[in-house]
């Protein structure tokens, strides 16, 4: 299984919102692509989960270059402003949504039993927002992998609400090491501190 982009750009109203990118993500591994959070992050992450059009280049999941099979195959997780939970919801809420969406149980009892798992029942009326960062991440990524038919998760600027990056890296290694192909967009300050040698980066087509 693999999540291949080869020169993949995107263009916008008023200039490029993604210029040409190339990646080449595999079953069992982090791949990490280096870039600022902003339009072209969100833009890669929704390309990749077959939610835009390219205008050029291409992108294949397991060889498959159609969106469609991008929007089965391929979970994004906490896309800035297209798929992040409202901050200020309470968590019990959050967590609802987030497991009808993945086509999961959520009524009230499966909401509990999720947060009660986590050591978190008691707090399931606070905001989302007081959520440490490595529970944010790791929660919308527990969820969002047992969707039915995903074999890929994108995970987009993890490191937007602070924290280790080692935190949301952790979650991403314990994704790919059940099977699945894992992509995060970060910040080059994230790749220093992980001690990443080698990554891909925005608006970079090798």
């Amino acid at each position: 299984m693999a999540l291949i982009a080869h020169a993949a750009a995107v263009d916008g109203p008023h200039g490029p919102l993604l210029l040409p990118t190339s990646l080449a993500a595999r079953k069992g591994e982090v791949t990490v692509v280096a870039g600022d959070p902003g339009p072209a992050a969100t833009t890669l992450a929704l390309a990749l989960g077959g939610r835009v059009r390219l205008d050029d280049g291409s992108i294949t999941c397991n060889g498959d270059p159609e969106p469609h099979v991008r929007r089965r195959r391929v979970a994004l997780v906490d896309v800035p402003g297209v798929t992040e939970p409202e901050p200020g919801l309470p968590i019990e809420v959050v967590v609802g949504e987030e497991l009808a969406l993945a086509g999961l149980p959520s009524r009230r009892a499966d909401i509990r039993a999720f947060l009660r798992e986590r050591g978190a029942e008691e707090r399931s009326a606070q905001r989302w927002e007081s959520l440490e960062p490595s529970e944010h991440v790791r929660w919308l990524a527990e969820i969002t992998a047992q969707r039915e038919d995903v074999t890929a998760v994108v995970l987009t600027s993890p490191d937007r609400w602070g924290g280790s990056p080692h935190a949301w890296h952790g979650v991403a290694q314990v994704l790919a090491d059940q099977g699945l192909v894992v992509v995060v967009l970060a910040t080059h300050s994230s790749v220093r501190l992980l001690g990443l040698e080698s990554t891909y980066e925005l608006g970079v087509s090798a």
